[in-house]
């Protein structure tokens, strides 16, 4: 039986496969953006932007990056700012969570169990910001662009769809990001802290998990399970990437 099997069980693993799906259904799987705001062509040809579609896609990823969520209003479709915006901030705590947990694992007991309760991963794969992207190529044609681009250097190539707004290119999430998704990363995340509190305050003691390393498996299990429980179902069918 794998790790993962260990530590969530059946019917988690099976959750974790919709985690790292998530680079191809969150984006549409949501209610949708709200979409009261005008764009820029509407009243005649629309200026020069200042920046590129892939510029702005490259600025956005670094904003992202460098934990400047405020600033990354300015490259998304206004009626998508707060939705994507709380979404990678659930997902940031969570994977700070995930970080401060492992390396106090890693440090105080060993450095296999701390990588078996590792879940980077699952915030690993969300569009356009999922871990180690690469962008390729981007064309435009009237009022939307298109960005290519490629996650941890496989294919298909995926895409990011990109609208003018005011002059501008800004990053456009179609369909919107799952509102249950904030929530769920947000519960998982406070599930790790509390299982980091309790290593810490011998609550859950180094002496214990030494004798038993299943028991820490556990004890994170438990703790993302309500977490786990918020998230959203799986689609019936996931889009194709074309």
């Amino acid at each position: 039986m794998s790790t993962l099997q260990r530590l969530l069980g059946s019917s988690i693993a099976r959750q974790w496969l919709w985690l790292a799906a998530l680079a191809a259904v969150a984006i549409g799987a949501g209610g949708g953006c709200e979409r009261s705001w005008r764009q820029a062509a509407s009243e005649g040809p629309a200026a020069a932007p200042q920046r590129s579609p892939r510029a702005t896609i490259e600025q956005l990823l670094a904003a992202r990056a460098n934990g400047s969520y405020q600033a990354m209003g300015a490259f998304i479709v206004p009626g998508c700012v707060h939705e994507v915006i709380k979404t990678l901030m659930a997902v940031d705590a969570f994977l700070q969570a995930n970080r401060a947990l492992c390396n106090h694992v890693r440090d105080e007991i060993s450095l296999g169990l701390a990588q078996s309760i590792d879940h980077e991963e699952w915030g690993a794969h969300l569009d356009i910001f999922s871990r180690y992207v690469e962008l390729v190529d981007e064309w435009s044609e009237g009022e939307t662009a298109t960005v290519s681009f490629m996650v941890d250097g496989r294919l298909p190539l995926r895409r990011a769809r990109l609208m003018l707004v005011d002059g501008q290119w800004r990053y456009d999430p179609e369909g919107g990001y799952d509102p249950q998704l904030p929530a769920a990363f947000e519960r998982m995340a406070q599930g790790l802290r509390l299982m980091l509190d309790d290593l810490r305050s011998g609550r859950v003691s180094r002496e214990a998990i030494l004798e038993n390393p299943e028991r820490l498996i556990e004890e994170v299990r438990v703790r993302l399970l309500p977490g786990v429980g918020m998230l959203p179902p799986p689609p019936a069918t996931q889009p194709e990437d074309g």
